[in-house]
């Protein structure tokens, strides 16, 4: 079952503890501003705010700051960083439960973490008193939808959704990074307000690991060995591109033929196949045409082929890794357009 999307945080004065979690630091930063300009708001006047490191502050100091109290004091803010590594001592976790059940009117502790958290009564206390915060990256239809707005208001510019798109597959859906690169985009691009296009984001931003394992998934599928070879030393030599991630881009297209052409012979319809195997617009039709064309035995004996290269990789059987996979890429490329080689 899919994840249902995180519902956005709203701030509440009353709201005493805050848990802000999850690995989306930017969604972190952005609430804690809104927490600060509420409780400004609120109180008539900035917080004062105190920020303590999980890993190195104790119980003790932490407690005892919350409740402090300083001649001319407004509210205070307490910012707990690294919260999962706090609590990660039981006394430190049991600590916080009791203060969640006799929190101060003039202090709001705000949690954050980014790491491994371990829900429990914890949670169930802090939701009593405030609000536990998932900060999760969003979906990539909701990334997309979020760069255009995000390039609106905050870069004075125009992402057309296409580029979004791109944008989004090349580096995934983290909003701090997302950022990052409409930043660099929306100055390096013309107009009035610039315009990010799609040949931009192919020009300025770097493809992802997975995509470009797909490029010589995609080349391979074309059958010309040439044209393999020449893409197979391009993504070693000038982008860099890591043997490991060479062999699961063969591989994981072995599996896809494989089946593929096993749910074929099975009496499989192209629109549940590509659904099966995860497989969307333009990536479909030569993943499909290819698999029905080589058959199960075929796509099996590829497939055999491709594990035991991997492993021999993996287990210092080939001397020579980039040579192996080149030689087992020109072989798979050969079989895909329809000729055999010895």
């Amino acid at each position: 079952m899919a994840k249902a999307p995180s519902k956005p945080y709203s701030f509440d004065p009353l709201h005493r503890i805050i848990l802000l979690k999850g690995k989306e630091s930017y969604l972190q930063a952005q609430y804690l501003r809104m927490i600060e300009t509420g409780l400004e708001s609120a109180n008539g006047g900035p917080p004062a705010r105190f920020d303590f490191e999980g890993a190195t502050t104790d119980l003790a100091t932490l407690l005892d700051e919350i409740r402090s109290y300083g001649l001319m004091q407004s509210h205070k803010l307490i910012v707990l960083e690294n919260a999962d590594a706090f609590v990660k001592r039981e006394s430190h976790r049991r600590g916080l439960e009791a203060f969640a059940a006799c929190t101060m009117e003039e202090a709001t502790l705000v949690l954050r973490t980014t790491g491994d958290w371990r829900p429990g009564k914890l949670d169930k206390a802090i939701a009593k008193v405030g609000v536990v915060v998932a900060c999760d990256s969003p979906n990539a239809s909701n990334a997309i939808a979020w760069c255009g707005a995000r390039a609106e208001k905050q870069h004075s510019a125009v992402i057309r959704r296409d580029a979004a798109g791109l944008l989004v597959e090349r580096i995934g859906t983290s909003l701090a990074r997302l950022d990052m690169e409409i930043a660099k985009l929306a100055v390096a691009a013309s107009g009035d307000p610039p315009v990010i296009d799609v040949e931009l984001v192919r020009e300025m931003v770097e493809p992802s690991r997975e995509e470009q394992g797909w490029m010589i998934q995609s080349v391979v599928l074309g059958g010309d060995a040439g044209r393999t070879v020449r893409t197979f030393r391009a993504l070693k030599e000038i982008s860099r591109v890591p043997d490991q991630v060479l062999s699961w881009a063969l591989v994981d297209l072995c599996r896809k033929l494989h089946e593929g052409a096993r749910q074929f012979e099975a009496g499989g319809s192209e629109a549940a196949i590509s659904k099966a195997l995860k497989l969307w617009g333009p990536d479909s039709s030569p993943v499909l045409a290819t698999a029905r064309r080589l058959g199960g035995r075929k796509a099996a004996a590829l497939l055999d082929h491709a594990v035991r290269t991997d492993l021999a990789l993996k287990t210092g059987g080939s001397q020579n890794s980039t040579r192996t996979l080149e030689g087992f890429a020109v072989i798979l490329a050969d079989t895909c357009g329809g000729r055999r080689r010895s």
